[in-house]
């Protein structure tokens, strides 16, 4: 599966993964970086930024982590979902997309 991060910085989580990992609007996500990945989280860590699962599904991806990604533009993401610890790993992917 693969998400889109777009210019701003949003990205959407499909309902399947907010079910999967019992995700509801209003829920603090955890956002740090781990092996040029980003993680997102619902349960705290040491070292992290947060935001607030929306209404919509989306989340916003602090400028901080895009930085020490090197994130400039909109692009994919491939999704790795890991269900034990509660948590979505974000590696980018091979396409940036267009606009």
């Amino acid at each position: 599966m693969q998400l889109t991060l777009t210019k701003s910085g949003q990205v959407y989580l499909p309902n399947c993964i907010r079910k999967e990992l019992n995700l509801e609007p209003g829920d603090n996500i955890y956002i740090f970086v781990d092996n040029k990945a980003i993680i997102l989280a619902k349960e705290a860590c040491e070292k992290e930024n947060q935001c607030i699962l929306s209404n919509r599904g989306t989340l916003h991806i602090p400028v901080e982590i895009r930085r020490i990604c090197k994130i400039t533009s909109a692009l994919k993401f491939n999704v790795i979902l890991n269900i034990e610890d509660k948590r979505i790993v974000l590696r980018k992917g091979y396409f940036k997309t267009e606009g």
